[in-house]
C-alpha cells in the first residue's frame, strides 16, 4: 500500500499532494524506472499508430494535470516527443487535438465491418485508401512482435494435470464423463484402480 510522503501520494497514475492551505494539487506519476521510451517515429508502425501515441499522452496530460502543472508537462512531453524522433509541430498538434476532445462519431447505416490488415510499408497506404473510398475502416497490426518473436517463460501445462471435467470412452459404446475437484489424471488412475479391483464409486 502507497504511503504519503511529504504531503505526496500516488493513487494509480496520478500523484495528489496537499498544500499548505490545505487544498490538493494533482499530476502524472511516474516510477522511477520510467524511462520515457515510447513507440519510435522511425518505427515500423502505421503512421496512425505512431500519432496515437502522442494523442494519448497528451490527453492524459491534460486530464490529470491541474493548470498549475500543465504547463511544465506540456513543455516536459514536447521534449520527451522530440527525443523519441518527433518533430515538434506533431507534438503541438497532438496537445491542440487533445484540446478539442474526443470526435462525436457518425452513424453509418451501410458502414462495412473493418478489418484488420498487417501493415508492409509502402503497401498498406494504397490498401487502405482504396477501403475508404468503399467506407471500410480499417486498423493495424505489426507483423511481428515481442510475444511472437519470444518463447514463454512458464513450463507447459498438461490439460491432465489440472482440474476440471474428463471423459473416459468405454468399449461398451457409451463413454463416461466426470467431473473432478483433484487432478484429472489422479481421478483417471483412481478409475483405473476401482476397475481393476472390480469397485464402482462412479
Amino acid at each position: 500500500m502507497d504511503q504519503e510522503v511529504g504531503g505526496c501520494l500516488p493513487f494509480l497514475d496520478v500523484l495528489i499532494s496537499k498544500k499548505d492551505d490545505g487544498s490538493f494539487t494533482h499530476e502524472v506519476f511516474q516510477k522511477k524506472t520510467h524511462t520515457e521510451q515510447y513507440l519510435h517515429a522511425k518505427s515500423h508502425h502505421f503512421p496512425t499508430q505512431k500519432l496515437g501515441v502522442l494523442n494519448t499522452l497528451a490527453t492524459h496530460a491534460l486530464i490529470i494535470f491541474d493548470e498549475n502543472h500543465l504547463n511544465k508537462e506540456k513543455a516536459h512531453l514536447l521534449n520527451v516527443f522530440v527525443k523519441n524522433g518527433y518533430s515538434g509541430q506533431q507534438g503541438l498538434k497532438a496537445f491542440l487535438k487533445a484540446g478539442r476532445g474526443p470526435k462525436v462519431k457518425k452513424d453509418h447505416i451501410d458502414r462495412i465491418s473493418g478489418v484488420h490488415l498487417p501493415f508492409i510499408h509502402g503497401t498498406t497506404h494504397n490498401i487502405v485508401r482504396i477501403l475508404r473510398k468503399h467506407n471500410v475502416p480499417s486498423t493495424f497490426r505489426p507483423i511481428n512482435s515481442l510475444q511472437s518473436c519470444l518463447r514463454s517463460v512458464k513450463d507447459p501445462v498438461d490439460a491432465k494435470d489440472m482440474k476440471g471435467v474428463y471423459v473416459i470412452p468405454c468399449s461398451c459404446g457409451t463413454p463416461y464423463a466426470g467431473e473432478t475437484r483433484c487432478f484429472i489424471n489422479q481421478r483417471i488412475h483412481e478409475q483405473a484402480t476401482e476397475i481393476k479391483h472390480g469397485r464402482d464409486r462412479s
